[in-house]
């Protein structure tokens, strides 16, 4: 096994590497090797000159087995807090071929190493600011397809703290009921990276927005056609006063029921680990879970405790 810092001339091998670790996360698809090189072009070995948002000082690492990937890692720093007081470091991603413990706990001790060098207090894992845009859809985490990368990470002394529960509704079929509230709905459509608009519905009354739905393309995340007949519910919100008058399941399907007649197909939606209303609610609308995603973070004054 060998471990080497990734340079421009493995973007092929990584790119295809990268394919292939998510062949079964949902919503990855096969991205293209300009693309991977966007995410990787701040990959440097440079010093920390953290800035207002972002990495700094991002790098990776590839380990191989007989010229062969095995794993991959990128990884960089960064400062939380209101004050920016607090410089974290931060796995941006990490894949490791099934069955190929070691290599992935060589990989991951190597970018362990790197980011302690920056005398960070904490490192975060797959945290949703730092996702690769083609990685999932916004919001996720580290998917369970990903399990034994979660199960490695666990052994090293990571916990899970924060989660994203994502939610499929494929070839959907829906017939809006309307709220007994008077409202009036109305719709807005922006161009985006995808082949369909982007969609944002609004609810008023007597000239005050009361709920909003807005949905994104696929395409925002991917350039893969399958992407393109997805969408991604990113947000339904209703004012305290107007909740639980039918109000929010009105707007969601009138959403669904306009991008259906512009050729989407497939709808999704998401909400955190422990939202069990919104979670209750969108699994008896018509939506079925597919994914549990989660962020890590290991505390580097604990010593993690393997068995």
């Amino acid at each position: 096994m060998e471990i080497h810092q990734y340079t421009p001339d493995m973007q092929t091998v990584v790119t295809q590497f990268y394919n292939h670790i998510t062949a079964n996360v949902p919503h990855c698809y096969p991205v293209k090797e300009e693309e991977f090189a966007v995410a990787m072009h701040r990959v440097t070995a440079d010093e920390a000159d953290l800035k207002e948002d972002g990495l700094d000082s991002e790098t990776a690492f590839v380990a191989t087995v007989n010229g062969a990937p095995q794993a991959f890692i990128h990884v960089g720093i960064s400062q939380i807090g209101d004050n920016r007081e607090e410089t974290v470091g931060v796995i941006r991603f990490m894949g490791y071929e099934r069955g190929e413990r070691r290599v992935g706990q060589a990989v991951l001790e190597k970018a362990e190493d790197y980011l302690k060098a920056f005398n960070v207090s904490r490192i975060f894992a797959f945290p949703q600011d730092c996702r690769y845009r083609f990685y999932h859809f916004s919001h996720a985490y580290l998917s369970d397809a990903l399990d034994q990368v979660q199960g490695l990470l666990g052994f090293n002394g990571y916990r899970r703290s924060e989660g994203e529960v994502f939610l499929d509704w494929e070839n959907y079929v829906v017939t809006p009921v309307p709220s007994n509230l008077p409202v009036t709905l109305s719709i807005n459509w922006k161009e985006g990276r995808g082949k369909h608009p982007n969609c944002t519905v609004l609810a008023h009354q007597d000239g005050e927005q009361v709920g909003i739905c807005e949905s994104v393309c696929g395409g925002e995340f991917s350039s893969h056609p399958d992407a393109q007949d997805w969408f991604h519910t990113v947000w339904l919100g209703v004012e305290d006063d107007f909740q639980g008058q039918g109000l929010g399941r009105y707007l969601l399907q009138y959403a669904l029921q306009e991008m259906k007649k512009i050729g989407y197909r497939h709808a999704a939606i998401s909400t955190a680990w422990d939202n069990h209303r919104a979670f209750l609610f969108y699994s008896n609308c018509g939506y079925r879970t597919v994914d549990w995603t989660y962020e890590f973070v290991k505390d580097l004054s604990e010593t993690p405790t393997r068995q």
